[in-house]
């Protein structure tokens, strides 16, 4: 065997070690394979920043706007248009008292999958940014999360990356404290003022897909390892 297949072949069974039991140290990558969920949280917008907390609730992903391309392994990630675009005449969501052009609330969309408290020791999540072309008015982020349901689902773990250019990103948790009940998320966060759909195309977006270097072999299938590794992608 060469060195490369040796590498890609030890990423796997670290990988397997994430999907299934606990393991002392895991690494996830993107997945389109797996079920992704929506969540917003919504501030008041305070001169353009976040201000204080409004409500939070679960959104459609595409609602978000996060785009799933389960053929192409990739999410593409962009501000949220829904909120504006839905509620014409309403100042909650639109300033200059519901007239408009610009949105009224900040938006932090989360889109994101769950893997349930099968993690003991530390987590990487990674992945890449193939195109990246947002506004400097918005922010995207790759986080961790680990989520107690104990506790009114309070955010007891996070970790967080800021996408702001091409290339892999990498995101790493401290899970060693983790609980049976904890849910640990993985996923992107698009933060901002929820926008007008005339500006989809000035305001830009952000590409994500699994990290080059961390491909699984489908030929590992056969070992037994094929519905637990981190699917390749063509370049």
């Amino acid at each position: 065997m060469n060195k490369n297949f040796l590498t890609l072949l030890a990423v796997a069974f670290v990988a397997v070690g994430s999907s299934t039991t606990a393991s002392a140290q895991s690494v996830v990558g993107v997945d389109l394979s797996r079920t992704w969920t929506g969540y917003m949280n919504v501030f008041e917008n305070s001169g353009g920043s976040k201000g204080a907390y409004v409500f939070g609730s679960g959104w459609a992903v595409s609602d978000l706007k996060s785009t799933l391309n389960v053929g192409a392994g990739s999410i593409l990630l962009q501000p949220n248009f829904n909120a504006y675009e839905n509620n014409p005449g309403d100042a909650f969501w639109r300033n200059n008292g519901g007239a408009g052009p610009l949105g009224n609330k900040w938006m932090d969309a989360n889109t994101f999958t769950e893997y349930g408290s099968v993690f003991s020791g530390s987590l990487t999540f990674t992945g890449a940014v193939s195109a990246y072309s947002l506004s400097p008015d918005y922010t995207a982020t790759a986080f961790i999360r680990a989520l107690d349901p104990n506790a009114g689902y309070a955010t007891v773990v996070e970790s967080t990356d800021v996408l702001s250019a091409t290339g892999s990103f990498s995101v790493g948790a401290d899970l060693s404290a983790s609980q049976p009940s904890w849910i640990i998320q993985t996923g992107f966060q698009m933060s901002g003022i929820n926008a007008n759909p005339a500006n989809v195309v000035a305001l830009g977006s952000v590409t994500v897909v699994p990290e080059p270097s961390t491909y699984a072999l489908l030929a590992l299938g056969g070992l037994g390892l094929g519905a637990h590794l981190l699917r390749r992608r063509r370049a």
